[in-house]
């Protein structure tokens, strides 16, 4: 009886023991976060938040005419004399083309465009060129129909506010100057200013030209 009493009371001091060390461990493991979870929580922490930069700001888009670009070279050419001034104005000034059109074709060129002429009216044109407004100088180029400018030049003059915009004229012609056709720019932009315009029959007169108004690149 005595060696029974004995062995139960062995085997109890064993059990409490085992309990003993069962708790320790689970509150060690408990109470120790793991190495990756706290690199995690490390590098999301510090991890920094891009700011916008000047030259961010930069790259974003304007609706301005960019650097080079505040000449714009307009112009109405039928046999291409006009047209070829146009493009030697653009090259020495780093000016854009802007070629302007009648809408519609003339059935007859020399009854239709006459009348136009004498009667004022202001034929519909395309221009091949936006934002017209945004550039600060303007050549106007045609040829000379009748001792004037074809009525399309009438219709472009009429068509945008060029109040405070600086409009060159200049035009080709076989015979008559650029003189008598002047009078349209002054009528139909009266706030724009008007500098010395050229009949350019001579391509060696045209930088001399653009010499004294700076806009010689």
């Amino acid at each position: 009886m005595k060696k029974r009493i004995i062995l139960i009371s062995a085997l109890m001091l064993v059990c409490t023991f085992l309990l003993a060390a069962c708790s320790s461990d689970r509150a060690s493991t408990t109470a120790s976060p793991s190495p990756s979870s706290e690199e995690r929580v490390s590098e999301t922490a510090s991890e920094p938040v891009p700011e916008q930069t000047e030259s961010d700001s930069a790259s974003l888009p304007s609706d301005d005419p960019q650097e080079g670009e505040t000449v714009l070279v307009a112009y109405f050419s039928h046999t291409g004399n006009t047209e070829a001034v146009a493009e030697q104005i653009a090259d020495l000034t780093g000016g854009t083309l802007a070629e302007i059109q009648r809408a519609e074709e003339y059935g007859n060129l020399q009854e239709e465009a006459e009348a136009e002429i004498l009667e004022g009216v202001h034929p519909e044109i395309t221009v091949s060129a936006d934002n017209i407004e945004a550039y600060d100088t303007i050549f106007v180029g045609y040829p000379i129909w009748w001792d004037e400018a074809p009525a399309m030049i009438a219709t472009f003059l009429d068509s945008y506010d060029f109040s405070g915009k600086t409009l060159i004229p200049f035009c080709t012609s076989s015979s008559d100057s650029i003189d008598n056709s002047l009078h349209i720019f002054s009528e139909l932009c009266p706030d724009a200013v008007i500098a010395e315009g050229l009949t350019a029959n001579d391509e060696a007169d045209i930088e001399p030209w653009l010499q004294p108004l700076g806009l010689v690149q």
